[in-house]
């Protein structure tokens, strides 16, 4: 079966493969194992700049955009945007490049993604990478989960209204401060500002999170790495502690003087966080 090209443009270093029906965008750059990074939410295969030179020295490096982050600039019409949907892509890509077991990173968003691949795929799986990862869990409904679990759904409904209000960068910068820290959007260049912008549509879906149940979580028999920045909101210290309940997991990696975009706030000691744990895996 033949598939047309991407209805648009794929900029120069990047590639595509059709991956159940969609054009996926990635970057390819390194050799040795495997590591695909999945983003989160604003971002694309652009986040990286801080990890790529450090990654690629040990490992074979995928970086990818996932269904209609960019280069596709999305409007938003479909009904084919989902973490499970996001799931399905990135298993299959990794079958259909044959990279078999993979070192599998996901943050935030993409956290959850990463989670949906090993709960449906885990032979793919090497060792799975958690980094302030977002989740749905069967969490006793006590007053620390309830405002923890609350964060998240206040913060993406009132983006939503901001942006049906036609005030879309105001609600991004307020998105951003909220979950980075405050003056984080204006301490952004104008090309990382542009590039949130420019996936605001994925930004905005009413997207639930898919519940990883606690048998779920057992199952998970590969060694599972969590990063929590010294700095990010008190959702993420949460998860992890109530994954840590239900799984067999280490204690969470701490990146100092950082918060939920740690990758970038202090790219030195996470890279070391990454590499330590996959060269021993």
């Amino acid at each position: 079966m033949s598939y047309l090209p991407p209805k648009w443009s794929i900029p120069a270093g990047v590639r595509w493969i059709e991956v159940n029906g969609y054009p996926l965008a990635y970057q390819d750059s390194g050799a040795g194992p495997p590591l695909v990074l999945v983003h989160g939410s604003f971002c694309d295969y652009r986040i990286w700049p801080e990890q790529l030179e450090s990654f690629s020295k040990q490992h074979r490096v995928l970086n990818i955009s996932l269904r209609h982050y960019f280069p596709e600039l999305w409007d938003g019409v479909g009904s084919d945007f989902s973490f499970v949907q996001h799931a399905d892509d990135v298993g299959t890509f990794i079958q259909k490049l044959n990279l078999g077991p993979v070192h599998l990173l996901g943050v935030s968003r993409g956290g959850a993604v990463v989670i949906e691949v090993a709960k449906k795929y885990p032979a793919f799986i090497r060792t799975l990478i958690l980094v302030d990862a977002s989740a749905r869990l069967e969490l006793p409904e006590t007053e620390e989960n309830l405002k923890a679990i609350s964060f998240r759904q206040k913060l993406f409904s009132d983006l939503r209204k901001d942006v049906a209000t036609g005030d879309v960068e105001g609600g991004t910068a307020r998105f951003i401060n909220r979950l980075i820290g405050p003056g984080s959007w204006e301490s952004l260049s104008a090309v990382r500002k542009n590039e949130c912008l420019q996936n605001i549509s994925t930004a905005i879906v009413d997207d639930p999170l898919p519940l990883t149940t606690d048998e779920e979580l057992r199952n998970f028999k590969f060694p599972v790495l969590m990063l929590n920045g010294e700095k990010s909101p008190p959702m993420y210290g949460v998860l992890i502690s109530e994954m840590r309940k239900r799984g067999n997991f280490d204690p969470p990696v701490i990146i100092q003087s950082a918060g939920h975009a740690m990758n970038a706030q202090n790219p030195k000691a996470f890279n070391e966080a990454v590499l330590t744990f996959t060269s021993e895996h």
